[in-house]
């Protein structure tokens, strides 16, 4: 693959995108972010384009002047006609774009969210996504929809596009209380999507960052979808005890049956019913037991094929994932509040 000069991030003021910038930056690559409210980088650290990717016109004049391009665009709202807009029309308008343009790769950030992980066993890249895309929520089912599009542009167009799909995303300026241990009615109240015992797919936001960056030229790679997770993967108990340890805090974490679940979320979607609400589906148990991710994920083609090592340090894992993210306070501080009504 011929040396890439200029790379388009779109989604670059994003979490995982703002990491990736900075590697990008700091190896000297000339950097546009893309997205709807342009840059948030210092003047002249990179360039700023105002992209929306659901329009085909502001997609194409960004692609037009690069050569990689990485889509880490979000997007959705409260209907599924919104995730359609900006995950599968989005998707499309990128890749046809990529194509126009003849950009040497498109480095797709999609998630595991679109695969089933409700099951035992272990899950490689050779799994594919979700095959029953209409029985997950809409953000699972836009990411799938989303790679199913660009994987056809490879099969029908020869797209030189590459997949990753990052587990659990922890880091600096992360999200402590994340939506993949489980559910979170309050800070300090996490209400687990199952007994809490399985290995969670963590990975550092750092590891991914460096995965995305080796995907630039890494041979051989176009058409592949690789599974990034990190190889620290304690459990949801595990993770709430350490978290409430290091700030000295009430955290406290309740395990839930998935049926118990269900039967909430189906009273939820009677209320609901009577209220009216448009685009109201009856709540999937096969998504529900996917989000308590028992399945093991495999990521040993990730490791290879982008020399790929993420951290393996207990201690460095939650340095990064807790302690970097926890206010400072002074000793004698009366950190142990309640934990708040769980409901």
């Amino acid at each position: 693959m011929p040396r890439a000069h200029r790379i388009l991030v779109i989604g670059g003021n994003g979490f995982i995108g703002r990491n990736l910038v900075d590697l990008l930056i700091e190896t000297g690559y000339a950097v546009t972010i893309a997205g709807r409210s342009g840059a948030r980088y210092g003047q002249g650290r990179v360039r700023s384009s105002v992209v929306d990717v659901a329009d085909p016109e502001s997609v194409d004049a960004a692609v037009g002047a690069a050569d990689v391009v990485y889509d880490l665009a979000m997007g959705g709202g409260d209907r599924w006609s919104d995730f359609e807009r900006d995950f599968i029309t989005g998707t499309r308008n990128v890749a046809e774009a990529c194509l126009r343009h003849r950009v040497q790769r498109l480095i797709y950030t999609s998630s595991i969210a679109a695969l089933y992980l409700g099951a035992r066993g272990m899950v490689n890249e050779a799994a594919g996504t979700d095959s029953r895309p209409r029985s997950r929520a809409m953000y699972s089912r836009a990411k799938i929809e989303a790679e199913r599009v660009l994987m056809e542009f490879r099969r029908n167009h020869g797209l030189p596009v590459v997949i990753v799909r990052p587990g659990v995303v922890v880091g600096v300026d992360g999200i402590m209380n994340h939506s993949g241990v489980g559910y979170w009615p309050a800070d300090l109240c996490c209400i687990g999507w199952n007994r809490g015992n399985n290995p969670l797919p963590f990975v550092l936001v750092k590891d991914v960052a460096q995965a995305l960056f080796s995907a630039l030229d890494s041979p051989g790679i176009d058409g592949m979808e690789l599974n990034l997770v990190g190889d620290v993967r304690p459990s949801a108990r595990e993770y709430v005890a350490r978290l409430a340890e290091a700030a000295r805090r009430n955290y406290r974490y309740y395990p839930q049956m998935p049926w118990k679940l269900q039967m909430v979320e189906i009273g939820k979607w009677l209320l609901k019913t009577v209220a009216r609400k448009p685009e109201n589906s009856f709540p999937s148990y096969r998504d529900l037991k996917s989000r308590g991710l028992v399945s093991r994920i495999d990521c040993s083609a990730a490791k290879r094929y982008l020399n790929w090592t993420p951290n393996s340090d207990t201690e460095a894992f939650y340095r990064e994932a807790v302690q970097a993210n926890l206010r400072p306070f002074m000793e004698g501080d009366l950190r142990q509040a309640p934990a708040g009504i769980c409901a």
